[in-house]
Formats: C-alpha cells, sequence, structure tokens
C-alpha cells in the first residue's frame, strides 16, 4: 500500500525526538522501532538532513550523520520535543474513545476505559471529565434490551408513540421476534394490554427496561384482532420496499395483515394515488371520501 505524504510526514516529526533522545542508536533498531524497512529509514534520514528553519541556509537545517550504520543528531531545529496533543485534538480523541468503549466488549472496553481516563487526567484544563457526556447509539441501545429479554425469558416494559393518535401508551410486551427491513426495525410481541401480537416499530419505541416477569407464548390471533387488505401497487414502489416483511404477493396485488385501518388508510393517501386499497371495501369507501374531501379544499 502506498504511504501517503501526511503519514511520513508525522514519521518524520516522531523520529527527530527519538534520535536526539537516542543518540548513536543502530539503523536497523530505529527502522525496527518506527515499522519501516532500512531503506525507507534511510531515505527519511535524507529528507531530515534538508528540513530546517526558514533561511534554510546550512546553519538552520537539521544536521544529522549516519557513520558505521549508527544515527547521531546534532541542531534538530526546535523538533527534540515529542509531538503533544492540543486541548482541541485531546478532546476529540476522548469523544472518540467514549464512543469506541461503547461498541466493544467488556475485556477491551476495561482497555479503552483507561485510556481515556488517561488523555481525561491530562487534558482536564479546559474540559474535566464530568463535562465530557458520550451518548450511545438510541437504537443499538434499545436492541441490547431486547436481545436479553429474549435469551433470558422476560418481559418488556416500553412506552410507545402512536403516530395515528399522536399518544404514548405504556405497554408491557413479549418479545417474540425481531424483523430488520431495509428502512426500519420491526418487533413482533405478544402485548399484555392489547391482548394480541401487536408489530412495533423500533424507533418509536422511547422508554424500554426489562421486567421480572417471564414472557408468555404467542396466543392464537382472534379473528377480530386481524384485518386482512388487499392493495395493488407497483413492485418497486417505495409503499412495498417499507412494508415488504409484511406483504404477501398475490396475482393481483398484495396482501397485508394490519390490527389498526386507520394506518392503511393514511399510508395509502400519503402515496398520492400510486397505491390502490382493493378490500375492505368499508376501508376502500374511506380511502375516497378522504381523498375527495382534500380535493375539495384545493378548490
Amino acid at each position: 500500500m502506498v504511504e501517503s505524504a501526511a503519514a511520513r510526514a508525522i514519521r518524520l516529526i516522531d523520529l527527530v525526538p527519538y534520535l536526539v533522545s537516542h543518540q548513536g542508536v543502530s539503523v536497523k533498531e530505529t527502522a525496527s522501532r518506527f515499522g519501516i524497512s532500512v531503506t525507507d529509514l534511510l531515505k527519511d534520514l535524507d529528507l531530515l538532513f534538508m528540513c530546517g528553519l526558514p533561511g534554510y541556509t546550512p546553519l538552520e537545517l537539521i544536521d544529522l550523520s549516519v557513520e558505521d550504520g549508527q544515527i547521531s543528531i546534532r541542531d534538530p531545529q526546535n523538533l527534540e520535543a515529542p509531538r503533544r496533543f492540543t486541548q482541541s485534538e485531546a478532546l476529540i480523541l476522548r469523544v472518540a474513545l467514549s464512543a469506541l468503549e461503547d461498541l466493544l466488549p467488556q475485556p477491551k472496553r476495561e482497555k479503552v476505559q483507561k485510556l481515556r481516563e488517561k488523555i481525561s487526567r491530562l487534558f482536564s484544563s479546559d474540559v474535566p471529565e464530568d463535562a465530557l457526556f458520550f451518548q450511545g447509539d438510541p437504537s443499538r441501545e434499545k436492541m441490547k434490551l431486547i436481545e436479553e429479554a429474549i435469551s433470558s425469558g422476560k418481559k418488556l416494559r416500553i412506552r410507545y408513540l402512536n403516530p395515528l393518535r399522536a399518544e404514548r401508551s405504556e405497554r408491557v410486551i413479549s418479545v417474540l421476534r425481531v424483523k430488520a427491513e431495509p428502512k426500519r426495525t420491526l418487533i413482533d410481541a405478544w402485548c399484555d394490554s392489547s391482548k394480541g401480537v401487536r408489530t412495533f416499530n423500533l424507533s418509536q419505541i422511547h422508554d424500554i427496561e426489562k421486567t421480572n416477569e417471564p414472557i408468555e407464548k404467542e396466543e392464537p390471533r382472534g379473528e377480530e384482532s386481524v384485518l386482512l387488505a388487499k392493495v395493488k401497487v407497483a413492485p418497486d414502489s417505495h409503499f412495498v420496499s417499507e412494508n415488504q416483511g409484511q406483504l404477501r404477493k398475490v396475482a393481483d396485488g398484495y396482501e397485508i395483515e394490519i390490527f389498526q385501518p386507520e394506518w392503511l388508510v393514511r399510508k395509502i393517501l400519503a402515496e398520492g394515488g400510486l397505491v390502490e386499497l382493493l378490500s375492505p371495501g368499508q376501508m376502500r369507501k374511506r380511502v375516497g371520501e378522504l381523498a375527495s374531501s382534500a380535493l375539495v379544499l384545493y378548490k
């Protein structure tokens, strides 16, 4: 892989203070220390020999020599001290390490935590440790709890936003399965308050916590709890891609099981005529009435 100019420049800046503190170090040992070949190290030394402060006469250039395979450096031109992070760089590192800490398994997480705490102690004058707070991916944190509930066989207590009614309800659910779709994650679960299986959108779950109650097995759905609707829509439409986990292809369109008729009515209207509701007739009639009412307002 071709090395970038930035990576080489950083190595050169690190090389000078190392040579200052290790006068007479061998070429082979130095190359090994920086993870490069002897040939590449000699090229670096040739380049350093031409570096210095403005003026760039022999008096302002870095003076170094290689004799009998040993390196000596004189007059390092203000580069004798190792690089140090600025407060901004240290802050960026602390945030990045916090994010990394959230993603790693426990053994590796502890190592990252120690490194983050060390940087925090060294650079705490502007931003103290207590002032830095990192919030992980909410969806990922919710999925952790859901996976733990499934593996331990416990119920979950959630606060769920119903976008149709613009209200939040508290529910106790027994997770049955998780369905990952391209644009959303759906949770199939037995809902204690609804006394049936319901599908929840992960993004609409606002609070979630485990309980000590054992989960309930999936019970047969009563005919009154689920409604079968049929729609006609192009296979490459947004409606199909968004709901592909719930749609079943039939000869003249798709079938979909729904618990809230109003949800499908609003989805059909939102598609602006690209989706046709074939059945049930009562829902089809409601879509027509709402569409007609909306068109009257435009007149």
